[in-house]
């Protein structure tokens, strides 16, 4: 069994991932781009030296036409140190850099000869120092590299170092610039680690509520409302999480009030049966078709519920057959009506108003007959004897619309949200008389299986009405 890893700990180490990459990162560019700035500013530096002692050089060099006493007039000042009564003249470079004043044949005309490396100058026998590098950008030493002209013609050439000793400012620069960095990271990486805490805690809090409460569910309780106090992604799922938990409450109560109904419907004709038959049985009664019709009644009854349970599972979970053939809606009206009312004593007036414009559309006309039946029943069992039954049919658009209306009671608002569910009766006092409960509820599915649509509302002159809309190409 692979070991599992909690989701703070992933977390976490993703987190300190990130963190660590980044303040590297963020470490390595800024050493880089430092020390590329610093490379930058002194090669400015060099270059603003190395032009001001051409500037210098060149005019000498016309004034004079040689670079004797080059040196003591533009390279060094001289100064006077008294100790006692002893003084020193002294001298200073005017310009603090290493340079190197050379001619043409590569004699070294002025400059500090010991500030460069010794693969740059070399020393002859007669103390005479001479330049030995030429290729200027294969050495590793940067140096700013300035021909002098008189005339057009190179009389020299001067060679600029670094302004400041080579190695030593910049290390320390740069020695400086590193800690900085690594310092302000360390604090930042502290700062990220503790927000990246207080996020794995927001994150994991209401995960664990929605675990919790999903592995009660799993174990069969279901528990209120999980809790969940945030705005975002997470909110969300809480929300839908409740509304879940909302339908599987309402789900398992109308299962539970489904199979209550369906042991209902079954035992009140079961019982009949067998009270019936245990009669017969004591010789209470005779055997005779006064005492066995009742019996074959309820036996229809129970295979009339049994094929409509049957139906509707099919129907719900979209395994219906449907026979379809052409059907002329107008004619199949007349016929289910003429045979529902004349089947009923006392039963009100009927009134068909079909317009004669429909069209013949591919139906299955068993389950259409049942579906007008159904309806047809529905209204004759809420309408009084002197009440109305009106059918009405007509084209809209590319729709059909059917309609069954009465004149009865009506349907009490509470009851419209409910009317198609299985089992629903709006008045439990009238028992088995109002039917099985199942009919509204096979009449929805049989003309949702057409494609169409059913819907329930109070007429406001009195009495309920179904609205119907089939299309016509069903």
């Amino acid at each position: 069994m692979r070991r599992q890893i909690p989701l703070a700990a992933k977390l976490g180490v993703s987190f300190v991932a990130v963190i660590v990459l980044a303040v590297a990162l963020i470490h390595l560019l800024t050493t880089w781009s430092t020390a590329r700035q610093f490379d930058e500013y002194q090669r400015t530096q060099r270059e603003g030296v190395a032009t001001q002692m051409t500037a210098m050089l060149s005019n000498y060099r016309e004034q004079n036409d040689t670079w004797v006493g080059v040196k003591e007039a533009v390279l060094v000042q001289y100064f006077i140190v008294t100790l006692g009564e002893q003084a020193f003249q002294l001298e200073r470079p005017i310009w603090d850099v290493p340079y190197l004043l050379v001619e043409p044949h590569g004699l070294v005309i002025a400059g500090y000869v010991s500030m460069w490396p010794n693969d740059f100058v070399t020393r002859d026998e007669d103390g005479e120092h001479y330049l030995l590098a030429e290729d200027w950008e294969d050495q590793q030493v940067p140096v700013t590299v300035n021909r002098i002209r008189v005339d057009g013609e190179i009389v020299a050439t001067l060679i600029v170092g670094e302004v400041e000793t080579p190695g030593v400012s910049e290390s320390t620069f740069l020695s400086t610039v590193t800690r900085s960095t690594l310092i302000g990271g360390g604090i930042a990486a502290g700062l990220a680690l503790f927000l990246s805490t207080i996020l794995i805690v927001q994150i994991l809090r209401p995960l664990r509520a929605l675990s919790s409460v999903t592995e009660r569910v799993a174990e069969g309780d279901m528990p209120e409302q999980v809790t969940v106090r945030t705005h975002d992604e997470l909110g969300r799922l809480g929300t839908s999480f409740n509304h879940m938990l909302e339908s599987l409450k309402r789900s398992e109560t109308a299962r539970q009030t489904m199979t209550a109904d369906i042991a209902h419907e079954l035992r009140t004709p079961v019982t009949i049966i067998q009270g019936t038959l245990e009669a017969i049985l004591d010789g209470i009664y005779d055997a005779s078709e006064e005492t066995i019709a009742p019996i074959y009644e309820e036996t229809l009854h129970l295979g009339r519920l049994i094929d409509d349970l049957r139906d509707l599972a099919l129907a719900e979970a979209g395994e219906l057959r449907l026979e379809k053939e052409p059907v002329d809606l107008g004619e199949l009206i007349r016929q289910v009506s003429e045979t529902a009312f004349l089947a009923r004593e006392n039963a009100p007036n009927l009134h068909l108003d079909i317009s004669k414009y429909l069209p013949v559309i591919d139906l299955d006309q068993k389950r259409t007959r049942q579906v007008i039946a159904n309806l047809l029943s529905n209204a004759i069992r809420h309408t009084p004897s002197d009440g109305d039954v009106i059918i009405r049919a007509r084209r809209i658009g590319e729709d059909i619309e059917m309609s069954v209306s009465d004149t009865g009671p009506g349907i009490k608002p509470e009851d419209l949200p409910h009317l198609f569910e299985r089992f629903y009766r709006g008045d439990p006092a009238r028992g088995r008389s109002a039917g099985s409960g199942l009919g509204l509820a096979i009449v929805k599915q049989w003309v949702e299986a057409h494609g169409g649509t059913i819907e329930a509302e109070n007429r406001t002159t009195g009495g309920a009405r179904f609205i119907i809309h089939l299309p016509s190409a069903s």
